[in-house]
């Protein structure tokens, strides 16, 4: 790594910073991939309100990021533990100087790129108060949650002095700041906001399933961008993180699919594989950078199934997760973090350089 001259070029790899950039674009794209998603799972009545308010949380967090969330969360001169300093508070001190994480690209790439998944978190979260959240309450929830949440978790596992970095945590894409987080702020959410009018009395079903495979395939795409890009870095690693995550959706699909057909009257359903592949994609995330294509059959078919079961708790348990995010995010979160300190091999992190325990 250069010195602290945020002018100095001379550590700056073109094509690791190309890659990185396109990877932030890729990130982006998730956002409104999101938002109709869960549009095509509501009601119709409130479809557009959903993409609006994922378009308003990647605003929000992104300004949050800019004050001072890159800084408390991704400080690489901190030495808490918990919370990074403020070093690059309002984006300063960032330039070309390269982040301890990403050697080879300029500090600002390294920020856009991270205030992307930020921004998504969020975002994910607010499927679990569908229909029942104004616009204003969720400017300050995403302010805030991502101040006093997601930026202390990815730290702890991101950060160089973070207490689950230095405990070996391997979370290659955000298996715990991104998808346990939002699963579990879900979780919270449809718990403390009660139930949704009529819930019980009438059948909520999807009202859009183009809008479902829409944002699923807009998810999917900007999912390579979201594990492969963190590789920080275009190389084998990065090609294989990107490999493994395609095959864990197309599993994930599957097997959501098939044990949703012996369950429901044996009808196959878009909005069910559609559910899978997302599951098969979270499930990957954390061990993304770490299994072998072989593994990532494993991934998607036990995070496929695992969340398809997970969905039957909203009804045993009698709490309205709306669009099942606790389910497809927190569980599938909990699922790819335990399968990838089984599977983790030190061939596929030595693609980079990296070495594991």
């Amino acid at each position: 790594m250069a010195g602290d001259d945020i002018t100095d070029t001379s550590h700056i790899n073109s094509g690791d910073t190309a890659w990185i950039l396109v990877s932030a674009a890729l990130v982006f794209i998730m956002s409104p991939g999101v938002g109709y998603f869960y549009s095509g799972m509501a009601r119709s009545k409130n479809a557009v309100s959903m993409v609006f308010l994922c378009m308003i949380a990647m605003s929000v967090v992104s300004v949050q990021w800019m004050i001072w969330g890159y800084s408390l969360a991704l400080s690489d001169t901190a030495t808490n533990p918990f919370i990074g300093n403020l070093k690059y508070g309002l984006l300063l001190n960032v330039g070309n100087t390269a982040h301890v994480n990403a050697p080879s690209i300029p500090g600002s790439v390294y920020a856009i790129f991270q205030c992307m998944f930020a921004a998504l978190t969020p975002a994910l979260a607010l499927g679990g108060a569908a229909e029942r959240v104004r616009v204003f309450p969720v400017i300050l929830f995403c302010f805030i949650w991502s101040t006093l949440v997601y930026d202390p978790i990815a730290y702890w596992s991101w950060a160089p002095s973070g207490w689950m970095a230095k405990m070996g945590e391997l979370d290659y894409a955000g298996g715990t700041p991104v998808h346990i987080a939002s699963g579990f702020a879900a979780l919270a959410f449809s718990i403390v906001l009660g139930k949704r009018k009529g819930y019980g009395q009438e059948k909520f079903e999807p009202h859009n399933y183009l809008n479902i495979i829409l944002g699923t395939s807009l998810l999917w795409f900007g999912w390579l961008g979201f594990n492969g890009g963190s590789a920080v870095a275009s190389n084998g690693r990065a090609g294989m993180a990107a490999a493994v995550t395609h095959i864990a959706a197309c599993m994930g699909g599957l097997s959501w699919s098939v044990v949703a057909y012996f369950r429901n009257g044996y009808k196959f359903s878009s909005f069910h594989f559609c559910s899978g592949a997302v599951a098969g994609l979270v499930a990957i995330t954390p061990g993304s950078g770490y299994v072998s294509p072989w593994a990532a059959l494993i991934f998607g078919a036990v995070g496929g199934v695992a969340c398809h079961f997970a969905v039957d708790l909203k009804e045993k348990l009698r709490f309205d997760d709306a669009l099942d995010v606790f389910a497809v995010h927190g569980v599938g979160g909990i699922v790819g973090n335990l399968l990838t300190g089984i599977f983790a091999s030190k061939s596929v992190a030595a693609l980079n350089g990296a070495d594991i325990a």
